[in-house]
């Protein structure tokens, strides 16, 4: 049985606003030379379909699915018979740009695999959401919007390499000793690298794929995390005890470091998140 349902629009456009949503259980073929208005998700529930758009065929096959933005012509239709598909279609404020910080095209495939239930799973949740009228503001879908679209970014992939939180599970070894290392000054890539038995170029590859940064660079991100929960928490430690603490070698380079990232000082920090106590030696840049 088709299930589609049509949310009633809010008089104030949300950041994300669910249009439609729903799924079909035959899928037709269908042609839009003009594309539609809205984003448009489409993904295969079972057997195999196939899109065209920007001069390009794809095989949508399960565990698959396709993001068009809006006004992009397409074309898709069953290739295995029976074609079932679930879609949503939607806009908002932040529409747009959300989805461009996620770096996707005006036409992205994306890959999940087998055992990964969380897509389709939200899919259902918002679907069931949908069909039980119970959220008349909008407010509640955009959220379940904004967390199917981060799905999408984290368990499945849009290339040939593992989805982001495959790689991430490649990591959680090393991320997880740093969390209880990171104070010893004696870190470097080096030591980092062994953690997981590759070579620090590797590393730094895996870390800039994640992150955007180097493994070092994170490293630095996480003591500099722990000096800032720690400024306001511990006012009977000193800068420099603290800093210390975090991993750097002396209150200079801790100094400079924070100052550096954060654009203030540790004293400053620490006064300005409401403890007055520290070395009183730095100032407001």
């Amino acid at each position: 049985m088709m299930r589609r349902i049509v949310p009633a629009l809010p008089a104030e456009m949300l950041p994300l606003q669910l249009e439609t949503i729903g799924m079909n259980p035959d899928q037709e073929t269908l042609e839009r030379p003009c594309g539609y208005p809205y984003f448009h998700w489409l993904q295969t529930l079972e057997g195999e379909g196939e899109l065209s758009a920007n001069g390009q065929t794809w095989k949508i096959t399960e565990r698959s699915g396709f993001l068009l933005a809006p006004g992009t012509p397409h074309r898709y239709e069953a290739k295995s018979g029976r074609w079932r598909t679930g879609y949503i279609t939607f806009l908002g404020s932040m529409a747009a740009s959300f989805v461009q910080s996620l770096g996707w095209n005006t036409a992205e495939r994306f890959q999940w695999e087998t055992g990964s239930g969380r897509i389709p799973d939200q899919l259902e949740a918002m679907l069931a959401s949908a069909e039980s009228g119970g959220d008349p503001s909008g407010w509640q879908s955009s959220a379940d919007l904004y967390r199917f679209l981060t799905l999408l970014r984290t368990d499945a992939r849009t290339d040939n390499r593992p989805s982001m939180s495959k790689r991430l599970e490649r990591l959680q070894g090393l991320l997880d000793w740093l969390e209880t290392e990171f104070a010893s000054p004696e870190i470097g890539l080096a030591e980092m690298a062994s953690q997981l038995g590759i070579g620090e170029r590797q590393l730094n590859e895996r870390f800039r794929e994640l992150f955007g940064q180097t493994a070092y660079a994170y490293l630095i991100q996480l003591r500099l995390r722990k000096a800032k929960e720690w400024l306001p928490s511990r006012p009977d430690w000193t800068v420099r005890r603290i800093g210390e603490a975090v991993g750097f070698r002396d209150a200079s380079h801790f100094v400079a470091t924070f100052r550096q990232k954060e654009g203030m000082t540790p004293d400053y920090y620490r006064k300005l998140h409401g403890t007055g106590a520290g070395t009183g030696s730095e100032r407001q840049p």
